[in-house]
Parts: C-alpha cells; sequence; structure tokens
C-alpha cells in the first residue's frame, strides 16, 4: 500500500496521482476491515493490566528471647548491643484475592533510629524445639491459683497456596543480630510478605513486644516439668 503510493507520486502527472489515491483509499479499508474481525495486532502482553492481588497481614503476638553465643542472657542494659534475638510472631493471613495465591518471599524488618532497616534472618523448621507458655486458671474449694502450662507452636504454613476468604494462622521464627532492646521494644517493625504475582503485603507490628518472651525451648521446659504444676499466684 505505502510503495504502491509513493511510486505514484513518484511518477507523477494525472496517472501516478490516481495511482496513488487508488492504493491510500485500499489501504484505508483492508484496515477499518481488519479492525471489525478483530484481526488488528495487540499491544503485547507488557501493556496488558496487572492482577492487583489483596493479602490482609495481621501481627497477633511478638515474643522474643536475647541470646548471646547461643544461650539465654539476661538483659542487663536497654541499649546492649551485643545480643542476639530470637524473634516469634504468631501471624493471621486472609486472602482477598478470587484465586489462590502462593506466599514467595518472607521479611521482617526493624526501622533504627538512624541508617536502612535491619532486615532479620528467617529460621524455618525448627519449631518443635520451641513451646510456649501460658497461664492457666484453677479452681479448688473456691480458690483460684494460676499455673504455667506449656503448649505447642505451629509454624505458618507458607508452602500451601492460600485459597480465598481462608484464614490461615502460624508462628514464624526470625532473629535479630545487633539490635539493642530499646530498639526491639520501640522501633518499628513489619512483616513484608511477596506473593506469587510479584506484590508485596505489609503486616505492622503495632501491639505489645514481649522481651523476654512466653517462648521456651523445649529441652527448657522438659527441665523445668514441676512448672506445668508449679503455683504463680492464689487468689
Amino acid at each position: 500500500m505505502a510503495c504502491g503510493a509513493i511510486t505514484g507520486f513518484a511518477t507523477g502527472g494525472a496517472f501516478g496521482l490516481v495511482c496513488a489515491s487508488v492504493c491510500l483509499i485500499v489501504g484505508l479499508v483492508m484496515v477499518v476491515a481488519s479492525e471489525a474481525r478483530g484481526t488488528k495486532p495487540e499491544a503485547g502482553l507488557s501493556s496488558a493490566p496487572r492482577l492487583r492481588t489483596r493479602l490482609l497481614v495481621a501481627i497477633k503476638e511478638v515474643h522474643a528471647r536475647p541470646h548471646q553465643g547461643g544461650k539465654f542472657r539476661a538483659i542487663h542494659d536497654p541499649d546492649q548491643p551485643d545480643l542476639e534475638l530470637e524473634v516469634f510472631l504468631r501471624c493471621w493471613l486472609v486472602n482477598e484475592t478470587d484465586l489462590p495465591l502462593r506466599i514467595d518471599s518472607l521479611q521482617l524488618e526493624l526501622q533504627g533510629s538512624e541508617g536502612p532497616p535491619r532486615v532479620a534472618e528467617q529460621v524455618c523448621g525448627d519449631f518443635d524445639r520451641w513451646q510456649l507458655g501460658a497461664l492457666q486458671e484453677e479452681w479448688k474449694d473456691w480458690d483460684m491459683r494460676l499455673r504455667v502450662e506449656m503448649e505447642g507452636v505451629a509454624e505458618l504454613d507458607t508452602a500451601t497456596p492460600l485459597e480465598c476468604g481462608v484464614a490461615r494462622e502460624g508462628w514464624l521464627h526470625f532473629r535479630f543480630r545487633r539490635v539493642t532492646p530499646a530498639e526491639f521494644r520501640s522501633a518499628p517493625m513489619q512483616v513484608s510478605i511477596r506473593d506469587s504475582h510479584a506484590q508485596v503485603h505489609v503486616g505492622s507490628a503495632a501491639g505489645v513486644r514481649h522481651l523476654p518472651g512466653r517462648i521456651w525451648p523445649v529441652l527448657a521446659a522438659v527441665a523445668r516439668a514441676g512448672s506445668a504444676s508449679t503455683e504463680v499466684a492464689s487468689g
């Protein structure tokens, strides 16, 4: 079409102008017919609208254990910089997208007073080594007593796709290095989840952060087996 029009203009004269006009009209008719049949080439996959996914992320509990050299250490200074903090989060997720979502990656960040955010190391597959201590009420002859009971903690399932509208709950384990107790308790903290559509969803730790928390190693819980029947307080 274009070549015919150019040739007609180049030839000149009445015959050339007629040829160029005929070529342009035929080309215009072909374009209109192509669009009517739906055969017009598409702009490409990159211009297709991107699916927006929605995933609610809530952090229900935050517990941490201060360690040093792999062993529990008491906190003597809120600005103590040489501790490793074993951090446990109880998370709650709901997929609000009309299709299953996979979790591709997780990240826990703590924004200190200066510098870039501190990124925690994620620890997976070790929840058989940890337990949660909980206070239980016991009544006897109108006397209420509180006892410490140890219960297991279940790791959050991040392998199975999240179905639409179905809530999922579980624990995540992270490890912070070179974070002071004061920073851990007060600095902004958030967990980021990247889904299978490359979109990121964020949940903030807005509640109380327990340091030291109520998470205990299983061996310590076994060694303290008597604590399951030890009275903590009485009414």
